[in-house]
């Protein structure tokens, strides 16, 4: 099964698919020094700006993973929604989505997003997945639970066409 991330930071999920015998094809980080450290450590295309990328220059993949910026979500931030600048970047998520229709997505992020603007940004999210035919289910869970010593609640989607 091949996978691409995006929003990939130093890209856990993908260290997680490739344990499960997943190959990486690309990665999309914005940060310099991660990139850094995807190319040293992965043998997929990587690239920097999730606004510049797309069906022109991806390769299809059976799977899409990533977590869009949580800034905007987040209890301890401005709470914008999906409005906000760096959430909203969703929006570039969903693009990709609709252009490469992967088979899976598998999307993380804070547990703020199911509260924000009273449930209406998770809907958003679940509603869009669900009008291009993805059966979806999500969970919160807490890294203290899976043999990491942090306390980290996070929201993770999974849709499957």
């Amino acid at each position: 099964m091949k996978f691409g991330s995006l929003f990939s930071g130093i890209d856990g999920f993908g260290l997680a698919f490739m344990r499960c015998g997943m190959q990486c094809e690309w990665q999309v980080e914005i940060d310099d020094k991660c990139r850094d450290v995807l190319r040293r450590h992965f043998d997929a295309e990587v690239y920097a700006d999730v606004r510049t990328v797309g069906k022109h220059n991806l390769k299809p993949v059976d799977l899409i993973c990533g977590g869009f910026p949580c800034q905007d979500l987040s209890v301890a931030g401005r709470r914008e929604g999906l409005a906000g600048e760096r959430s909203g970047l969703w929006f570039e998520f969903a693009r990709i989505i609709d252009e490469l229709e992967p088979q899976w997505v598998v999307i993380e992020n804070v547990p703020g997003l199911l509260s924000i603007n009273k449930g209406a940004d998770f809907a958003v999210i679940i509603q869009w997945l669900a009008q291009r035919g993805y059966g979806v289910c999500w969970r919160v869970l807490d890294s203290q639970y899976f043999g990491v010593p942090q306390r980290r609640r996070r929201v993770f989607i999974v849709g499957s066409l």
